[in-house]
């Protein structure tokens, strides 16, 4: 993963250590401009953009992962409903997080 600025250079976030896993499968960038991805076999990170801190900082990403509730680190797609939930997709199945925590779906639920 790496952020560019125009005319400039780029910052490698995998290369410097601030982000593990060599792949990022897809990107999405919320209303607040924070940018959310999965990264190979690490859960889904969040860059804050209003974090205050430069971008290379590593307390500008907030990684999300097993242990947040995840049941595994594969997640491959994002997405956003109207009411502002994410879904996530990956080897252990569909995903919903509402801010707080993440809730592994079934196709019993919870839906809402």
């Amino acid at each position: 993963m790496s952020q560019g600025d125009p005319g400039e250079s780029f910052t490698n976030f995998t290369a410097n250590g601030t982000i593990s896993g060599a792949e990022v499968w897809s990107i999405y960038e919320d209303e607040s401009g924070n940018i959310w991805f999965p990264a190979e076999n690490s859960g889904v990170y969040r860059y804050n953009a209003g974090s205050g801190y430069e971008d290379e900082h590593p307390d500008a990403f907030t990684n999300f992962d097993a242990a947040d509730g995840l049941n595994t680190n594969g997640i491959q797609s994002i997405f956003r409903d109207k009411e502002g939930r994410f879904w996530f997709g990956g080897w252990g199945g569909l995903f919903r997080y509402d801010g707080k925590s993440f809730y592994s779906v079934t196709k019993t639920g919870p839906w809402h």
